[in-house]
């Protein structure tokens, strides 16, 4: 089987695109002992399972978010009336259960005073007056003819008619009738009034006491309804915050793959490792090149971390000569691109150099090489790195 129809079928085998016919194909190589590249399956397949993190964020509609909202809110309001009209009906069955003494007084039933009852028409002609010998007292006090008292036998005639000679003029006056005295009204009114200051007092204080616990139970309820508001409206900032960083990464791993899943798929790449000379060291770099493409692309991988102002920069020495090929900073194991591509033949490049430069990089390469190597003697053709 021709190399391109192998690549071919490892990269729809890998993209999971491959029809009957090629897949049936493709199985009796491999099942008769067909030649694969090494790794190259397995690097796209890592490569091609990164691709979700390409595709865009699906956002809600604003519609929805305003929807979400206004039902927290009414449930909020609906929630805090509930509790309002519960405690209105538990303090409302308290007062109808029972009378209410002020301080301690049980009103008590009027005295009895014997005063004159005015009776109205209607009520004289069905309840007839009850007779009584009282006027009839009163005019035997009033009357002129009083009974004289009988004299003992014993007393003279005349003495007694003496006495009451003397008598009669005092017998002359009339004694005037008994009026009963009337009680004074102002003692139930007082009792009233006072029983009425009581229980409007109470009634009062009971009023402010419940105004004080609603008010307190609104407070409360208003107090953590706007604290669970914040935490959330802080939990959104830091998920917004998480969603930018991750698009950032996104966009960064974009312009890293990008490039990378392009580059795979030429024909012909040449590989080319690049080791620190100290042993003890195990940073290294990887280059890939592309001839017939004209591109590139370099992998750092266990470098020392660099000062602020320091970056690495990629050489080629041919005939003597160094050409750069461009500055970098890795912070891992990431692909970058090649800033320039040697216009050169493969069997003019002698050797790659890595060395420490300035942030923006030199025209000719520092003393000391960090990292080098040259061409493998066996080319390689489409190996995944």
């Amino acid at each position: 089987m021709a190399d391109k129809m192998i690549h071919e079928m490892i990269s729809a085998f890998a993209t999971g695109c491959m029809d009957r016919e090629n897949y049936i194909q493709f199985k009796n190589y491999i099942t008769a002992g067909g030649d694969l590249p090494e790794g190259e399956l397995g690097e796209l397949r890592n490569i091609i399972s990164m691709l979700p993190v390409i595709l865009d964020l699906e956002k809600p509609d604003p519609a929805i978010k305003d929807m979400v909202a206004k039902k927290l809110i009414g449930m909020k309001e609906e929630i805090i009336t509930q509790i309002h009209e519960g405690k209105r009906s538990s303090v409302a069955t308290n007062i109808k259960s029972g009378p209410f003494t002020k301080a301690g007084i049980v009103p008590q039933a009027p005295p009895q005073q014997n005063t004159l009852n005015f009776v109205s028409p209607k009520e004289s002609a069905e309840n007839p007056p009850v007779e009584s010998d009282l006027p009839e007292q009163i005019s035997a006090f009033s009357s002129d003819k009083m009974p004289v008292p009988k004299a003992p036998e014993n007393i003279k005639t005349e003495s007694v008619k003496q006495k009451t000679i003397k008598e009669e003029p005092q017998r002359l006056e009339a004694i005037p009738a008994p009026t009963p005295q009337p009680i004074p009204p102002t003692t139930e009114k007082e009792v009233e009034k006072k029983s009425e200051k009581i229980s409007s007092g109470a009634a009062g204080w009971i009023a402010l006491l419940l105004t004080i616990i609603l008010f307190t139970i609104l407070g409360y309820f208003t107090y953590s309804s706007i604290n669970s508001l914040n935490g959330e409206i802080k939990s959104l900032k830091q998920d917004i915050a998480s969603v930018k960083a991750d698009m950032s990464n996104a966009n960064d791993f974009i312009a890293n793959y990008n490039s990378l899943i392009e580059f795979f798929n030429y024909k012909d790449i040449s590989v080319v490792n690049l080791t620190n000379p100290d042993v003890n060291e195990k940073s290294s770099a990887r280059v890939l090149l592309s001839f017939s493409q004209k591109e590139g692309l370099i992998q750092f991988k266990n470098v020392k971390p660099l000062a602020s102002n320091q970056s690495y920069q990629v050489w080629i020495v041919s005939k003597g000569q160094t050409y750069s090929l461009g500055v970098y900073q890795p912070k891992g194991d990431e692909y970058f691109k090649l800033t320039s591509f040697p216009q050169l033949l493969k069997e003019q490049i002698e050797l790659f150099r890595v060395t420490i430069e300035y942030k923006e990089g030199g025209t000719t390469p520092a003393a000391l090489n960090y990292l080098s190597g040259t061409f493998q003697e066996t080319p390689v053709r489409a190996r995944g790195y």
